[in-house]
């Protein structure tokens, strides 16, 4: 595994992920201009950044101990484990406004 790709993964997910804690992010027409889009916006900036950072490290520990790529992926899905977290969290947190967005959405398509 490229140590320089895995930073620049890593420093792509933090910029992308703040940019979505400012309110700046491509999301889907549906969940635009909602009292919940604000915190749904955040809260996968949080996510992204959240990924860059161990992306960030994971290039770190490869740098001061590289590995074959078999181990190397698997310390990848490893560093990404706290992402993964924090993404099934936000996506409960949001589900149920989700879901009926979706649903006024498909209604308005109908007509």
């Amino acid at each position: 595994m490229s140590v320089p790709a895995v930073w620049v993964i890593g420093i792509f997910w933090i910029g992308y992920g703040i940019l979505g804690i400012l309110g700046i992010q491509n999301i889907p027409e549906r969940y635009k201009y909602r009292s919940w889009t604000p915190d749904y916006m955040r809260a996968n900036g949080i996510g992204m950044v959240i990924l860059g950072v161990s992306w960030v490290i994971l290039g770190i520990v490869l740098k001061l101990r590289p590995m074959p790529v078999l181990p190397g992926f698997g310390l990848a899905v490893v560093f990404s484990l706290p992402a993964l977290g924090y993404a099934f969290y936000a996506d409960r947190k949001t589900r149920e406004e989700r879901r009926q967005a979706d649903k006024e959405w498909r209604e308005t398509k109908k007509k």
